[in-house]
């Protein structure tokens, strides 16, 4: 693969440029308008290149992978100038589907669609995992960084789903909880409309977790919604 190029053969100076724009146009929203709390960066320091997978709770069906395209970068300064196009983004067919100029610049900008398992334009169904929709997260997870939600959807509460855990089986990433706060009270449930401002937006890198991969799914999932559940504050955070 050409070094131009990324695991997906989309341009990098292209993905580059459309992040770079893209970060710049919900700065105003994050460290603006609300303050952009982001904690844990120095968890990210030691993680390799590649085979990375940010699991983290979901808020709003947009806004969160923004928020963490803003954070991730935080190592790199100015991280607006030069943001990571290495990293992508598990999503929801359906959801990346509907109109709208942001879901079409998220998709081209590394956005790893699958159909859902458990639910299809609202109505509980039953569906067998696509094995094409796997080999797009391995080929993601070759080629950098993939942030995924275990809960599948923004509904509150909602349990994880078991298919983070055997995609944990089957490539054995690091694995690097998230907790995300405040996205819910400051963006409606899209994360396109801005509700509020002056809310503290909070970003926290937990530790990578210890998992032993020969474990079932069942208890891996365990782990990993306990780690996002219990990612701690560490002792030192940047407000943006």
């Amino acid at each position: 693969m050409s070094m131009v190029r990324d695991a997906f053969g989309h341009l990098r100076p292209v993905r580059w440029a459309m992040i770079n724009v893209g970060g710049y146009l919900t700065a105003l929203q994050l460290r603006v308008l609300n303050r952009l709390r982001v904690s844990g960066v120095e968890n990210l320091k030691d993680l390799p290149s590649r085979g990375v997978l940010l699991v983290s709770n979901h808020l709003t069906h947009y806004m969160d992978s923004i928020v963490v395209f803003h954070s991730v970068s935080y190592l790199r300064r100015p991280y607006l100038v030069w943001p990571r196009t290495d990293l992508y983004v598990v999503a929801a067919l359906e959801t990346m589907k509907k109109s709208g100029w942001l879901p079409r610049l998220m998709s081209y900008n590394g956005t790893i669609n699958i159909k859902r398992t458990w639910r299809s334009h609202g109505k509980p169904i039953e569906r067998k995992v696509d094995p094409e929709d796997v080999q797009k997260i391995g080929t993601g997870l070759s080629g950098g960084w993939v942030l995924t939600y275990p809960q599948g959807t923004t509904t509150p509460g909602a349990p994880g789903r078991i298919g983070c855990a055997e995609i944990i089986k089957q490539f054995r990433p690091v694995v690097l909880p998230i907790r995300l706060e405040g996205l819910r009270k400051a963006f409606d449930n899209t994360g396109l409309k801005l509700r509020k401002t002056g809310v503290e937006l909070s970003v926290r890198y937990g530790r990578p977790l210890d998992i032993d991969y020969s474990l079932s799914a069942s208890e891996i999932l365990r782990q990993v919604m306990d780690g996002i559940g219990e990612a701690a504050e560490p002792q030192c955070s940047k407000t943006g």
